[in-house]
C-alpha cells in the first residue's frame, strides 16, 4: 500500500460518544469473529501466563515472559485494526505464521510508547515525591494529575498504532499534529469504553473467585509484618495455584472484549481526524 500524504491538522473532531458507540457496535456486531480472531492469540497468553507462574521467583524469566506476552497481543491487535479500518468481512489471520512488516512496525510502536509512558511517569514522580513527603493528600493529588497526563500524551501519540497496523508511514509526529485540541476527546473516548467494561469483567471475576478460591483472611499484625504478610500471601498462592490460574486464563478471554472495544474506537478516531481511506488496490488484495 502507498502511504498517502498525512494532512496538516485534524480533519474532523472527535465525537466522544459517537466514537465510543461505533466501537461498542463494531465489537458486539463482530463476536463470533471476535472468538475466532482471539482464539490463537488468548491460547498464546495463556501459554505464556501457566508459564509464567511457574518461574514467579526468577527475575530474568519473568521480564521475559512479560516481552513476550506482547507477541500475542500484537497479533490480535494488528488484525482487529485492519478489520476496522479496512472494513473487511472475511477473518484477519492472528496465528504466528501470520506475522509480517506491519507485526514488526506495530510491535516498534507499542514499545516506543511504553518508553514514551514510563518517561513522562518517571520525570512526574520527582515532584510527586517531594509533594507526598511534605503532605500526603497533596502527593496523592499530584500523582493523580501525573497519571491523567500520562494517559493523555499517550493519547495524542497513539495514531501510530492503527496506522502500523496498514503499513501507513506515519510518525508520533504525525500523530501530536493531528491531536491537537482532539486529546482529551481521545482520552475520554477510551476512559468511556474501558472503565465500564472492566468494571463488568472485575466483577465477574470477582464472582468466579469466590466460587473457586478460599477467601484469604490476614491477622490483624500481618499488615505490621511485611515479612509475615509475604509469606502468607506466598502461601496461599500456592495451596490455590490452580485456581488462580483458572482465574487468570478467565481474565485473559474476558480482557478481549475492552481490548477490541478501545482498538476499534482508536481506529474509527484515526480515520475521522485524519481523513484516512485504504487505498483501492489495499482493499482488492486483501478482501
Amino acid at each position: 500500500m502507498v502511504s498517502q500524504i498525512p494532512p496538516e491538522q485534524a480533519v474532523h473532531d472527535i465525537p466522544v460518544k459517537t466514537v465510543s458507540g461505533l466501537a461498542i457496535k463494531t465489537v458486539m456486531g463482530n463476536l463470533p469473529a471476535l472468538m475466532q480472531m482471539a482464539l490463537f492469540p488468548f491460547l498464546l497468553s495463556a501459554l505464556i501466563t501457566a508459564l509464567s507462574i511457574q518461574f514467579i521467583g526468577n527475575a530474568t524469566l519473568s521480564l521475559l515472559f512479560a516481552l513476550l506476552s506482547y507477541i500475542p497481543h500484537t497479533l490480535f491487535a494488528v488484525a482487529w485494526h485492519r478489520r476496522t479500518l479496512l472494513n473487511k468481512e472475511h477473518l484477519e489471520p492472528t496465528s504466528i505464521i501470520s506475522w509480517n512488516q506491519n507485526h514488526t512496525q506495530f510491535l516498534f510502536q507499542v514499545i516506543i510508547l511504553l518508553a514514551i509512558y514510563f518517561s513522562v511517569d518517571l520525570f512526574g514522580n520527582i515532584p510527586s515525591t517531594i509533594l507526598h513527603s511534605v503532605s500526603p493528600p497533596l502527593g496523592a493529588i499530584s500523582s493523580l494529575i501525573l497519571f491523567i497526563v500520562t494517559l493523555y500524551v499517550i493519547a495524542r501519540v497513539s495514531f501510530v498504532l492503527p496506522a502500523s497496523s496498514v503499513g501507513e508511514k506515519y510518525s508520533i509526529k504525525d500523530s501530536w499534529k493531528h491531536t491537537e485540541k482532539q486529546g482529551w476527546r481521545l482520552l475520554g473516548a477510551f476512559l468511556l469504553l474501558f472503565i465500564p467494561l472492566s468494571i463488568a469483567i472485575f466483577l465477574i471475576i470477582g464472582l468466579i473467585g469466590g466460587m473457586f478460591l478460599p477467601e484469604l483472611i490476614l491477622p490483624p499484625e500481618a499488615n505490621q509484618t511485611p515479612e509475615l504478610l509475604s509469606q502468607l500471601l506466598t502461601n496461599y498462592f500456592d495451596n490455590n495455584l490452580e485456581g488462580i490460574l483458572l482465574l487468570l486464563i478467565i481474565f485473559l478471554a474476558l480482557s478481549y472484549i475492552p481490548t477490541a472495544a478501545v482498538i476499534s474506537m482508536l481506529s474509527i478516531a484515526f480515520k475521522g481526524c485524519t481523513g484516512w481511506v485504504p487505498e483501492q488496490s489495499e482493499e482488492k488484495i486483501n478482501s
